[in-house]
């Protein structure tokens, strides 16, 4: 007599977003590494806070890694680079993809251009109205990509994803017409899993977004530090949680990104 293995309870509905995630991730045979670079968020932080005295919209300090990671690029500009075919291709534009929560567990995001260029306010202030019109519903890009994805079954969610891919960035093409907007993913991503209550989480590369990089950014907490006359004081950290693509950043590059964040987070006024 032939039973089942597990008892398994009727598949839930999938939305947009989980489709896309199942067809985002594969179970081995990538070439992801991930390090964490613990700093001192004490800076930033109060750097932020004179920034917010003479701004409308509030600056996080997500907006103000966003603007270290573009500096960050502009200053390493090999880790600014797509892999096609089994060439790295430079790109000529700094642009950040920033996560956008829309819902409880729902996830969209936005792409900064030109990061690198604008002041942290201003950064700020897009991403802030981006995020209202997503939670709106009045965002068209995303609401004719979230309609699209109604009709795309689950188990054709990695093929589609490929498709997208290959066509967007092997290919190189803008598929106009499809509701995709153009280079939708950008240079990096970060995200702020601090938002959720994490202090450390790595995030993996999804495939088909071709991006080199990935910045999880914790919550700042306090924690113990080592003084260099061997006192110990309490300072508010944060772990910058790095997933990367071996392919493209090797350990010399790596050094040379952590000694840039280290350098900005201790002097937050070179990025502003």
């Amino acid at each position: 007599m032939i039973t089942k293995n597990v008892h398994l309870l009727p598949a839930r509905p999938l939305s947009a977003w989980r489709k896309i995630s199942l067809g985002s991730w594969r179970p081995n045979g990538d070439s992801q590494v991930y390090a964490e670079i613990v700093v001192d968020a004490g800076p930033a932080l109060r750097r932020i806070t004179e920034l917010n005295k003479t701004t409308q919209t509030q600056i996080t300090l997500t907006h103000f890694m966003g603007k270290v990671l573009g500096k960050v690029l502009a200053e390493v500009p090999d880790l600014n680079a797509v892999v096609r075919f089994g060439k790295i291709y430079p790109r000529r534009d700094v642009d950040v993809f920033f996560h956008v929560a829309y819902a409880e567990t729902e996830l969209s995001g936005h792409v900064v251009r030109g990061i690198e260029r604008k002041p942290c306010r201003d950064i700020a202030s897009e991403l802030t109205a981006v995020a209202l019109k997503i939670k709106k519903g009045e965002d068209v890009s995303f609401e004719k990509i979230k309609a699209s994805w109604r009709f795309i079954p689950g188990f054709l969610a990695r093929p589609v994803l490929d498709l997208i891919g290959f066509l967007s960035y092997s290919l190189n093409l803008n598929i106009h017409g499809s509701g995709i907007p153009r280079d939708c993913f950008g240079s990096v991503m970060i995200t702020n899993i601090g938002s959720l209550g994490f202090t450390q989480a790595f995030v993996p590369i999804p495939p088909y977004t071709r991006v080199p990089l990935i910045l999880a950014l914790g919550r700042p907490e306090l924690r113990p530090c080592s003084l260099p006359d061997g006192s110990v004081v309490s300072r508010e950290q944060v772990s910058l949680n790095i997933t990367f693509d071996h392919r493209i950043m090797d350990g010399a590059r790596g050094a040379k990104m952590a000694f840039l964040l280290k350098k900005f987070m201790r002097h937050p006024e070179l990025i502003d």
